[in-house]
């Protein structure tokens, strides 16, 4: 017993200090340059700037959203903390929730459902830094992170009593995971009402209860979740309700979903192919593991009723697995049929399919630790996960640095921008990644950049002023030539624009934009700050 305790705090020893190796490389430059992530971070500087600073000219440009749309999480926190920090030491600290959160609310779930099998929970790690990770998609990480608390804590407390304190405490586990993200929100529905149906019927088996108390038991566990996912809830129907009926509706071809799984896509960033070489590792573990599980399963069986006839019953019992193997078993295939069902893409909404592998993936898992296996099988799934984790990591690092650079180069151009300022940014690189970089620019200082792609979706915190924001121009509106006029409501007022950040070179030649651009630049601007990929003009007008 004293050895089985030794190992127990050495395993969780080494499984903390994995998970501090393992965010290093994303907190050890500046910043960590994600996909949105410089989107999200300027995006609570408006915020901050709208609220506790009421800047006017912010004002005139952007509004707080009205509707409180399930993408809030992360801008909160972000926007909280850099009222007394820097914006890079604030994405620092949500980067360290997330890739420290996530390990252990997913291993402490895993305890829950399987105490004997913790050894599985270090095949998380590669599913911390996933590519809604480096995509910058900070809110379904953060639901991920809530998912699991949430889930732990009704499989704790389900049959417990219930009082105000745990009630408090379940609705505000489950109205911060709607407010990360909502599809994660009901996948964490479903998920717990299959829990309580699935664990409601085994047990009545099993127990051989009458089917009216059990029935009355599962509608009691139904009623209470639907109370304290009352809010939520309606807020989930009026979400989809409130949306235009026109949309775009794109659907993946099977056979491509079906090498998604193989490939385990989900935790694809980068390269397809060179990080595939990886991840379709943990797919073939998930397989191995499964036919090795049954196949346990079968020789318990064909043992206990040729070779130990005894008390059939009771052999019976003992063989049956737990009501979570089942109640897992059938979230796996409910999940597997809305990954080849649903669309991809529904309006502005993406990448459904693949948000939803990722959490079939985390459920498969949590379903392995459930069988009866030898430990040194899990103790061999866990040092897989720890190479493939390995692997991916160290091909990201050099990345990451790289990216790194150009993000600090967008960021080290705010020193030359007077504050409350009108600038145009232009982006000029072939990188599908980095669009959105020119962000950086505006992450600490207040300004207006009359560009920003979360205020166009209408489902983030903050959105367009439609009844106040002014046209902007550039140029001599009496010299057609070199002028370019942004008319976005016609009988508006424009206003000049301060600076121009061009992100990459731009050719004068491409056309109109371009040609009149250059003449612009050329008469009316003085170039303040360069680097090998980022260009500040400043008007000569503007102090």
């Amino acid at each position: 017993m004293e050895n089985s305790k030794k190992w127990q705090r050495a395993e969780l020893l080494f499984f903390t200090i994995f998970t501090l190796v393992n965010l290093l490389p994303f907190v050890a430059t500046k910043f960590f340059p994600s996909m949105d992530g410089a989107s999200h971070l300027s995006n609570s500087n408006i915020i901050n700037q709208l609220i506790f600073h009421h800047n006017a000219l912010v004002g005139q440009f952007f509004m707080m959203n009205p509707e409180p749309v399930p993408n809030w999480t992360s801008h909160l926190i972000i926007s909280l903390l850099t009222l007394i920090m820097p914006a890079f030491l604030a994405e620092k600290i949500l980067i360290l929730v997330i890739l420290s959160g996530i390990p252990f609310a997913f291993r402490s779930l895993m305890q829950t459902i399987s105490p004997k099998n913790y050894l599985y929970s270090f095949l998380i790690f590669p599913f911390t830094h996933s590519m809604f990770f480096f995509f910058g998609f900070f809110n379904f990480c953060m639901a991920i992170l809530f998912f699991m608390i949430t889930l732990n804590y009704w499989l704790r407390t389900e049959d417990k009593p219930w009082n105000v304190k745990r009630i408090i405490l379940f609705v505000l586990m489950v109205a911060a995971t709607y407010f990360s993200h909502i599809v994660i929100f009901g996948l964490m529905l479903i998920l717990i009402l299959l829990q309580i149906v699935t664990s409601s019927i085994i047990g009545m088996l099993c127990k051989k209860t009458d089917i009216k108390s059990t029935f009355r038991d599962l509608l009691k566990k139904i009623l209470v979740v639907t109370l304290t996912a009352i809010v939520p809830l309606m807020l989930f129907i009026y979400f989809f309700y409130s949306r235009p009926g026109t949309r775009e509706i794109t659907y993946i071809a099977r056979k491509e979903l079906l090498n998604f799984l193989v490939t385990v896509r989900p935790l694809i960033s980068l390269n397809p192919i060179l990080e595939g070489k990886y991840t379709v590792i943990l797919f073939y573990l998930l397989v191995c593991l499964g036919a090795i599980g049954a196949l346990f399963f079968i020789v318990r069986l064909f043992r206990t009723f040729f070779f130990k006839p005894g008390n059939t019953q009771k052999s019976e019992e003992k063989l049956l697995p737990h009501h979570n193997f089942w109640w897992l078993l059938v979230s796996v295939f409910i999940l597997l049929a809305m990954y080849f069902k649903l669309p991809d893409a529904y309006g502005t909404a993406s990448y459904t399919n693949l948000r939803i592998g990722f959490v079939l993936f985390l459920v498969a898992f949590l379903w392995i630790s459930t069988f009866r296996i030898p430990w040194w099988i899990g103790l061999l799934a866990a040092v897989t996960g720890f190479y493939v984790n390995t692997m991916l990591t160290l091909y990201y690092t050099p990345n990451i640095r790289d990216l790194n650079k150009l993000a600090v180069s967008c960021n080290k151009a705010a020193d030359y921008i007077a504050p409350n300022s009108l600038v145009l940014p232009i982006y000029c690189l072939d990188n599908w990644f980095t669009g959105h970089f020119v962000d950086y620019l505006a992450v600490d200082k207040p300004m207006v950049m009359v560009y920003n792609y979360e205020c166009q979706m209408g489902y983030f915190p903050v959105k367009w002023n439609e009844q106040s924001e002014p046209n902007y121009y550039l140029g001599n509106p009496a010299k057609p030539e070199k002028y370019i006029n942004f008319e976005l409501t016609k009988g508006r007022p424009s206003l000049k624009l301060n600076y121009v950040f061009i992100l990459g070179q731009y050719d004068p030649k491409k056309d109109w934009f371009f040609t009149t651009l250059h003449g612009i630049l050329t008469e009316d601007f003085v170039r303040v700050y360069s680097t090998d990929n980022c260009s500040l003009y400043r008007n000569k007008s503007s102090r």
